[in-house]
């Protein structure tokens, strides 16, 4: 006769084999990242433009012409999304969950200066096997005049962030209060102390003045400390952005330099000194300043100056 725990084992082993595979369906493939250029005709008549977000990703869509940042209506999105930022060229979105079916929310991003289309409308949904990682959304159809202008001005940019690499490279190879001296970053002038009196705007990390701006004859470099919150990922540091603003600005290129810091990373609730070096800029044109931007690796998290210095 067979005993009972002798019966029970094939059920309990069926049971447990069947949690399992319910367990692994219902374990989400890895999506594809996407990078897509969406272009906006003119005489497009208003449709909805599908833009595939999913939970914990980062989308990111940026703009070829300034946009209206109040014009996305973030109540419809703030059930979904952890993150929503609006600036005045990109639209950068971080969902908390996958956006369930038949609830798609709607937005509609106006366009600031005169010209059509006046405006592009999204529906946000999740899909199955792609995510969109990076949108780039042309408000009109470019020429084979105007690619070739781009590509002239990603060249001269190439040439520009290259002349940067190697006078970086020099500068790594020549430490210290000597190595300042013979690079010409100190001279006899010796070097000033400023503070930056605005208050920089947080973008998922914190910067705890002072904000020290050090100027020689030649270098200029920012220090500050950024603070990581609790409950936040890892702080990697990245990059600094310096984009120029003002009505004379054409050719001026956006510049991206490396952050220095002494640690690798920021944990949770962690602080630490982080400097950003430049080379003086030439004299520029009236009415002309900087957002200053310090990111992380991904280019998502970290603080904004809106009036930075050249």
């Amino acid at each position: 006769m067979m005993s009972l725990s002798t019966s029970v084992i094939p059920l309990v082993l069926t049971v447990l084999l069947g949690t399992t595979a319910v367990a692994q369906s219902r374990t989400p493939g890895v999506r594809e990242r996407k990078a897509r250029q969406l272009t906006l005709p003119a005489e497009e008549p208003p449709v909805l433009h599908p833009l595939h977000v999913a939970a914990h990703e980062a989308t990111t869509v940026t703009f070829d012409a300034p946009i209206v940042p109040e014009s996305v209506d973030r109540s419809v999105l703030a059930p979904f999304f952890s993150r929503v930022a609006v600036h005045e060229d990109v639209l950068v979105l971080k969902a908390s969950m996958d956006v369930p079916a038949g609830k798609e929310p709607v937005i509609t991003v106006r366009f600031a200066g005169p010209g059509a289309p006046a405006q592009v409308g999204f529906v946000l949904t999740t899909v199955t096997a792609e995510v969109d990682s990076q949108v780039e959304v042309l408000r009109q159809g470019r020429t084979a005049q105007d690619l070739g202008k781009e590509l002239a001005d990603l060249r001269a940019r190439c040439v520009a962030t290259e002349a940067g690499l190697a006078t970086l490279r020099a500068q790594c190879a020549l430490r210290g209060l000597g190595g300042a001296v013979l690079m010409g970053d100190v001279t006899r002038e010796g070097v000033t102390v400023d503070y930056l009196p605005e208050l920089p705007v947080s973008m998922g990390m914190t910067a705890i003045g002072p904000h020290v701006l050090y100027r020689s004859a030649s270098t200029r470099a920012l220090s500050t400390s950024l603070l990581n919150p609790d409950g936040s990922a890892p702080w990697i540091p990245g990059f600094a952005r310096m984009t120029p603003r003002g009505p004379n600005i054409h050719g001026m290129p956006v510049r991206e330099l490396p952050l220095l810091m002494q640690v690798t990373q920021l944990a949770p609730g962690e602080r630490a000194t982080v400097v950003v070096e430049w080379r003086a800029l030439p004299e520029l044109p009236v009415g002309t300043h900087f957002t200053l931007e310090l990111l992380d690796a991904k280019g998502e998290r970290g603080v904004r100056w809106e009036q930075g210095v050249p």
